[in-house]
């Protein structure tokens, strides 16, 4: 039995960690994009990569603002809604956003066979919006617990650590230490004083809060051409900024083992992530029939390369109090130091895009487009970065989180299917599909135990896998001979399997603790203005 003593709330703290653990979550978070751009571009589900002249087509197809006649600029905003989000943290549940930004200068060559535009573009929009809430309350553990974990952690190389030890303290994680800190483990030891094992806590039940909130700012840089009105070629160079903040909030009832009484405990986890990318995108439009509106086009985007910082602060409390041997009862000493930052690196994923479209009269658009990305491909890697192209290949290669992504992760793929009627001079109706398959294969988890430099550095346990995404759009254009407005809704279903930590079943990897149901559900009213000369 522990020889613990249960006073009032204690409070351990640890920070200045050289470095955050990175993991295939991380992965998927900078590898995914949103549905965002212009209403005419979301309200038609996205899919215009071979209708062009729209300016958010830039970030999918460059060549679609070859098909630019006009130069044009456009700005656009929206709100957006989660309806199983909770005001939390300081963030509410509805929330206004600046998403995009741009213009395009479209230059006349000539009106004969040949080249008769070469165009320019910059685009600013939100390549992800952040915001976002998950959260679950008193659910039921089965006697399972977190310090289960940090127990699994405390064990290294065959045998037990001494986390009295500052040696063996460097050679686990914060969580683990954090654990035996607060007496979630207790600690038992021989005639010698060596250990022989830690006796974590049992738990009744758990609640999760985690909330989040920035964004990926994408800003493009097009150059595109015009030739004979049959070929149109583009490329983008884009550039990207992060800011990245999430705060979870994580408890459990634990039972008293002298009295089978429950109390709390609880672990926060702030966490901020900034940085900045870049990366090409290369594209064609192909009218393979003179006469006919009908158009193929096809691109490819480059890896986004994220060079980016990141630090946390942990947080934990317990209701325990250790006594030591003499039978003092001996208080805990506040811990808490800021955390340290990490410099690091990720690769994304390479994405290629085939999409048709046509145009019946001068009445109805379609365009129909795949997408694929091999999400198991992405990559972390370390070391000082003086230059991109330089060092990239020269910094250390986190070879067991590339392992995980290619056991976890599986290629994505992403359907796109858009409508543009006009129903009167000057007025259009619009609707769209949006499919984004799952990024994880089934059973997919988060793995602590690694060889990844990031071991030594983990903090949190809980983990979500996300479910595929199906969107769907609306919208409404009203055209003038300069001006334009246009307005869109989407609506954005999602769920997802939540886990607060992972606990093998005896002979396998599936997860003991069973999965919470999660949605992350949105709504989103956007509204351009835009001005044609």
């Amino acid at each position: 039995m522990k020889t613990l003593k249960w006073l009032v709330l204690s409070v351990v703290a640890v920070g200045a960690l050289p470095l955050q653990a990175q993991d295939i979550y991380k992965l998927e978070m900078f590898s995914s994009t949103d549905l965002n751009g212009t209403a005419r571009f979301v309200g038609m589900g996205g899919s215009m990569s071979s209708l062009g002249a729209d300016i958010s087509t830039i970030a999918t197809n460059p060549a679609g603002i070859g098909m630019f006649r006009r130069s044009d600029v456009s700005l656009s905003g929206s709100v957006t809604a989660q309806p199983d989000a909770r005001s939390f943290y300081d963030v509410s549940k509805a929330r206004a956003s600046f998403d995009q930004l741009g213009f395009v200068y479209a230059m006349r060559l000539s009106e004969d066979d040949g080249l008769k535009f070469v165009n320019f573009g910059f685009n600013y929009q939100k390549r992800r919006n952040f915001k976002n809430y998950i959260g679950v309350d008193n659910v039921l553990t089965g006697g399972l617990s977190q310090s289960w974990q940090m127990m699994d952690l405390s064990y290294l190389n065959n045998g037990w650590l001494d986390l009295r030890n500052d040696n063996d303290r460097e050679m686990t994680t914060p969580l683990a230490l954090l654990g035996f800190d607060t007496q979630m483990l207790e600690m038992i030891t021989d005639e010698n004083d060596k250990v022989k094992e830690y006796v974590p806590v049992d738990a009744d039940s758990y609640s999760y809060k985690r909330v989040q909130w920035g964004g990926i700012q994408q800003y493009d840089f097009n150059l595109s051409m015009n030739w004979n009105n049959q070929v149109y070629a583009g490329i983008t160079v884009g550039a990207y900024n992060v800011n990245y903040h999430s705060y979870t909030d994580y408890s459990e009832m634990i039972v008293n083992p002298a009295d089978n009484t429950l109390h709390e405990y609880y672990t926060t986890n702030e966490e901020s992530l900034t940085g900045t990318g870049f990366d090409v995108k290369l594209g064609v439009i192909l009218r393979p029939i003179e006469d006919s509106p009908f158009r193929l086009g096809f691109s490819f985007h480059t890896p986004t390369f994220y060079d980016l910082k990141s630090s946390q602060y942990l947080y934990m409390n317990s209701p325990f109090s250790h006594i030591d041997k003499a039978g003092n009862e001996i208080p805990f000493t506040d811990k808490g130091l800021d955390t340290g930052v990490n410099e690091y690196r990720i690769r994304t994923p390479w994405r290629f895009n085939i999409s048709a479209g046509t145009t019946i009269g001068n009445y109805l658009a379609l365009n129909a487009e795949y997408e694929y990305s091999d999400y198991s491909t992405a990559q972390v890697r370390y070391g000082s970065y003086d230059t991109y192209w330089d060092d990239w290949n020269k910094a250390q290669k986190d070879r067991a989180l590339c392992d995980e992504s290619k056991r976890f992760m599986k290629g994505v793929s992403t359907l796109r299917l858009g409508a543009e009627l006009r129903v009167a001079d000057g007025a259009y109706v619009r609707a769209g599909y949006n499919y984004v398959s799952s990024p994880f294969k089934k059973n997919a988890y988060l793995n602590l135990f690694t060889s990844s430099p990031s071991y030594y550095y983990s903090a949190n346990t809980d983990y979500v896998n996300l479910g595929e995404i199906n969107r769907a759009t609306l919208g409404f254009g009203l055209r003038k001979k300069h001006w334009y407005a246009d307005l869109a809704y989407q609506y954005q279903a999602q769920s997802g399997d939540l886990y607060a930590f992972h606990l093998p079943e005896d002979g396998s990897e599936l997860n003991r603790l069973s999965a919470k149901k999660v949605q992350l559900d949105r709504h989103n009213f956007m509204l351009t203005l835009g001005y044609k000369f």
